[in-house]
This record gives structure tokens, C-alpha cells and sequence, in this order.
């Protein structure tokens, strides 16, 4: 193996491929039984990985090449499994000492019953989970990347690398609005999960600090974006009620309204944050280092 660089590299991106799928059946089965949010996050983990891994593949496969559109396979149970952390995140939120002051028990009974339903959904797309198919979306992948050599992973990452870096400003300068800055935590995710992946195989030196840097980012917008569901919960709770304005949704209007301006403040500063970040440029580190 150590003479062969060509199966080094795909050796590698196929053994992160199958440590994830494991990874990623042993946590849906744990979480099935616990219903534990820490099991659906480390599923969800894994299927974020698996998604990077395809969005590799798309960028080494030849453009005359059809997409298997492996995604499929995981795209219902992992929307299922985004719908349930939602409302154990919402939860788990309310348990934060900046809530204390308001009584949210009816919006939290609200919540609890959406959680009932929402792990009933997930429970029933976990026994419907296609492990065959699986089995024959590794074989094919093992057989495409067994194609990879090392000038084609250079030359195509790096322009994907570019390419992202470029889509990530192009969003920070022309959004102002919470679904830009989501889909800019999205893409930064995706682009730090790829570089992790070729620096793997293909060490830069100081990649590591940019992809440090892309997940700290992420991870705050990750934050925020949190609260925003939240308030969006509470919204919806709130325009759901029977009557337009009865007394005991009057503290969760409140709670709503504060944290909706708190949101306001924290988008702002996650711009900012983005826009500092990702201005040098990723792509432009990465070419540094390899003169």
C-alpha cells in the first residue's frame, strides 16, 4: 500500500466512507431504542459525512458521467431525524437560565407532543431503512474511486475549493436575510468536511488552521440558527392558538418578541463573523502553502 499512492488515496476516502455508514447504522438503531437526542445528532453527524463524501465524488467524477444520486437512500430518514432534533433542541433551550423568567408550559406541552409525533415518523423510517441498498451503494462507490489518482484529486479539489470559497462570499454580500446566512453555515460545513478529506491524503500545512476556523464559524451561525427556530416555534405555536389572544399566551408572546430581537442583534454579528472569516480566502491558504 505504502508504494502505491493511487490506492492510498482511495483506500483512504473509502474507509472514511465505511466508517460512517457504520457509524451511522449503529446510531440509528441506539437512537430507535433511547429516542436519546445525542444518538439522532451523531446519526444526523455521520450523514452530514456521507453527504461530503458524495460531494466529492461529484467533483472527481467525469462531467460526461451520470450522478448515482446516492443521497437518496439517506434523504427521508435524515430529514426525519433533522425534524426531531429540532424540537429536542427547542427543548433543551427552554432548560437555559435566560427562559426562567417566563412561563412557557403551554408552548412546552405544544412542544412535547410534536417531539411524540416526530419520533414516531423517525421510528418508522429507521424499520423501513434499506440496508441492501446500502450494501450496493458501497460497492459502487469502492469502484469509483478506485479510479482517483492523485492529479486528478489535486486539480479538481482545488477548483472546488475556489469555487466554494467564491459561492460562501457571494452569499455573505448579497444576504441579509436568516436563510442566506443557514445556507452559508451549510456550504462552509460541506467545504471544511471536503478539506478535511484531502488534507488527509494531501497535507497543507496550514489548512488545518482554516478548517478550524470554518468550524468554529459554522458552529456559531449553528447557534444562532437555533434560536431562530425557536422563535419560529414560538410563532407558529402562537398564530395556532384557538383564541387570538388568551391570557396564557401572553408570556410566550413576550418570550417570542425578546427573542426575536435578540436574534436580530446575533445575525448581525454573525455576518460579520462570516464575512471576516472567509474573506482571505480558504482556497488562497491552501494555494500558499503548496508553492
Amino acid at each position: 500500500m505504502k508504494n502505491n499512492p493511487d490506492f492510498e488515496i482511495g483506500d483512504f476516502i473509502f474507509r472514511f466512507f465505511r466508517k460512517h455508514a457504520a457509524s451511522f447504522q449503529a446510531n440509528i438503531c441506539k437512537a430507535s431504542i433511547t429516542g436519546n437526542p445525542k444518538d439522532i445528532h451523531r446519526a444526523r453527524l455521520d450523514v452530514k459525512k456521507i453527504f461530503a463524501i458524495f460531494d466529492l465524488l461529484r467533483i472527481l467524477r467525469p462531467k460526461t458521467e451520470k450522478d448515482p444520486e446516492y443521497e437518496k437512500l439517506f434523504k427521508k430518514l435524515y430529514k426525519a431525524s433533522g425534524r426531531l432534533r429540532e424540537v429536542q433542541i427547542n427543548l433543551l433551550l427552554l432548560t437555559g437560565d435566560e427562559f426562567t423568567g417566563y412561563d412557557l408550559e403551554p408552548f412546552t406541552a405544544y412542544l412535547r407532543e410534536q417531539e411524540r409525533e416526530s419520533t414516531a415518523d423517525f421510528l418508522d423510517l429507521v424499520r423501513k431503512f434499506d440496508e441492501d441498498e446500502l450494501t450496493w451503494v458501497e460497492k459502487r462507490i469502492k469502484k469509483e474511486i478506485g479510479r482517483i489518482t492523485p492529479a486528478i484529486l489535486h486539480k479538481k479539489t482545488n477548483r472546488y475549493i475556489h469555487d466554494k470559497t467564491a459561492w460562501i462570499m457571494y452569499l455573505i454580500d448579497n444576504g441579509d436575510d436568516e436563510k442566506k446566512l443557514h445556507r452559508i453555515r451549510q456550504q462552509m460545513k460541506e467545504l471544511g468536511t471536503v478539506l478535511s478529506i484531502v488534507t488527509s491524503v494531501r497535507p497543507a500545512g496550514q489548512v488545518e488552521k482554516v478548517i478550524s476556523g470554518l468550524n468554529k464559524t459554522e458552529m456559531l451561525i449553528g447557534d444562532w440558527h437555533d434560536r431562530v427556530i425557536l422563535a419560529g416555534s414560538m410563532e407558529t405555536f402562537i398564530d395556532q392558538a384557538k383564541t387570538p389572544e388568551p391570557s396564557s399566551l401572553a408570556p410566550v408572546r413576550d418570550c417570542y418578541l425578546w427573542l426575536s430581537g435578540t436574534n436580530g442583534q446575533l445575525f448581525e454579528k454573525m455576518t460579520r463573523d462570516a464575512r471576516a472569516f472567509i474573506s482571505p480566502g480558504p482556497s488562497s491558504v491552501l494555494h500558499s502553502t503548496e508553492r
